[in-house]
């Protein structure tokens, strides 16, 4: 069973040429397992609302990639080296081999996806 819940949030970046771009992002989270038997879920709805909240919205919503954390110091905000950032913090706070996928649109044109 596979299950996405998706959010919101605003992140700017300086790019390659110093200018400051910024995009309203949407994130999917995408979680597999096993409906539990007690509870009828695969995962706890507002478990992982709060999960996502404490550990993308907190951290980057509203904020600088380049110049408000340290992930980007040395490597350039691309969607596609955030996709990858996003999927290792969720990864690492979820159930090990819970988090199936994740999608990140900076643009409705644009979609980047990470996978298990």
């Amino acid at each position: 069973m596979l299950l996405t819940r998706r959010m919101d949030f605003s992140a700017s970046y300086r790019d390659a040429s110093g200018a400051t771009t910024g995009h309203n992002y949407e994130l999917e989270v995408t979680i597999s397992g096993r409906i539990d038997p007690e509870t009828g879920m695969v995962v706890d709805l507002k478990e992982l609302k709060e999960l996502m909240e404490r550990e993308i919205e907190a951290r980057f919503d509203h904020r600088s990639l380049s110049e408000d954390t340290p992930y980007f110091r040395d490597r350039a905000p691309t969607p596609e080296t955030f996709a990858e950032l996003i999927f290792s913090l969720l990864d690492a706070a979820l159930p090990k081999g819970s988090l199936h996928r994740i999608r990140l649109s900076p643009t409705r044109e644009l979609t980047v996806e990470v996978t298990r």
